[in-house]
């Protein structure tokens, strides 16, 4: 069986390609960088490293890594070959690589190939429907009845702690033991089907995507900002300092007791989803910056997206989140000078201010009772 897969990067390494490998597919990644493509093409392995596991060595076999830039004929003939194709470029750059994947799907078209299962696991909501939407509009476009014609395309939901550790000049990843991989069953090619071993398949993604984004992602993003305003350089040491850690804790349980009345979650079952979160998210050798956690706040400070949308929804409920308030204050405050949107939204605060930031970014009107909140909490920890 043959996977391809779109980027090589912690994710696409230590976590999809890791699965993939494990539920016995011979993997092509698809990947711009020369040196990750070099590295994987010397051997035709990687190495993976688990960090709670005293940092076993896990040996990954049958890859392969073609560069679109310099070899796109060779990733095209990959795609046309492939069982699976999936993806984990940040859903940022999905339009990206767009182009190569439609020029392939075209040519499984021409060559009358089977439907392939498409999965874009990217940290973000209904990652392959964007994807899908980007092959509608790209360059080298298919219609959607094309589309259909030629893949099925299953939303994901992707929950794994993937870092990386410089070796000769290569990223290795690092990852834990434990994830969260659920795949959309219903928009599988054959919806009993399991291509994935390890995987989760559900009927009802959105849960699960909004159980990952408001609570985990959110409760990450805390730690981040709320760490970097503090001056503490990992998560590690942000989770340890008390008050950081009990205004985390607060603003998952908010973000979760909403998840209660918009879906069937139980408060005990996300305080005990919470509980482990933050036991994974704390462990000491993650060694994981707060800059890397709290990076792209463009992306994270979207209306809908980690911060935002936990807010705006305990708003709708008629919920408290004081925590969340400050949790996006915090974002805002985020002024890592090597983040190109750290300082984007920077400097449009200081030629503008934060109420128009907040409209601009978040999308939310003074109209909006969450909107002098976020104004109220930011100023009040601009003066500290």
């Amino acid at each position: 069986m043959k996977a391809v897969h779109f980027g090589a990067g912690n994710i696409g390494r230590g976590f999809i390609g890791e699965l993939l490998h494990n539920s016995g597919f011979d993997i092509t990644f698809i990947e711009v960088d020369k040196h990750t493509v070099d590295y994987i093409n010397k051997t035709h392995t990687y190495d993976v490293y688990i960090i709670n596991d005293n940092y076993r060595k896990e040996v990954i076999d049958k890859v392969c890594a073609i560069s679109p830039i310099t070899d796109e004929d060779k990733a095209i003939a990959s795609i046309v070959d492939a069982d699976i194709i999936t993806t984990s470029v940040c859903v940022d750059n999905l339009p990206k690589i767009a182009g190569t994947l439609a020029k392939g799907l075209k040519q499984r078209i021409i060559q009358h190939k089977e439907k392939v299962n498409i999965l874009s696991c990217e940290n973000a909501f209904y990652a392959t429907d964007i994807l899908k939407k980007a092959l509608m509009e790209c360059k080298t476009p298919l219609s959607e009845q094309a589309l259909d014609s030629i893949g099925c395309f299953p939303n994901v939901a992707v929950d794994r702690i993937a870092l990386s550790t410089e070796q000769d000049g290569i990223r290795i990843p690092q990852i834990e033991t434990s994830f969260e991989l659920v795949i959309e069953k219903n928009k599988l090619k054959d919806p009993s089907s399991q291509p994935i071993k390890g995987a989760e398949y559900a009927d009802n993604l959105g849960m699960y995507l909004e159980r990952k984004l408001y609570v985990f992602n959110c409760g990450h993003a805390t730690a981040a900002y709320l760490g970097y305003y503090h001056k503490l350089p990992t998560i590690y040491d942000a989770l340890n300092n008390k008050e950081i850690h009990t205004d985390v804790l607060a603003v998952m349980r908010e973000s979760a007791l909403m998840m209660t009345k918009k879906f069937p979650f139980k408060m005990d079952e996300l305080e005990l989803f919470i509980q482990k979160i933050l036991k994974r998210i704390s462990l000491k050798d993650l060694h994981d910056e707060v800059t890397r956690v709290g990076r792209s706040p463009i992306r994270k400070l979207s209306r809908n997206d980690r911060l935002i949308g936990p807010a705006m929804l305990t708003e709708n409920y008629g919920l408290k989140n004081d925590h969340l308030v400050k949790a996006v204050a915090a974002a805002y405050l985020f002024d890592y000078a090597e983040d190109e949107q750290a300082v984007e939204i920077q400097s449009f605060i200081k030629n503008n201010d934060i109420k128009q930031a907040i409209q601009k970014y978040s999308e939310i009107t003074p109209n909006d009772t969450l909107f002098n909140k976020i104004v109220t909490a930011y100023n009040k920890m601009n003066k500290n």
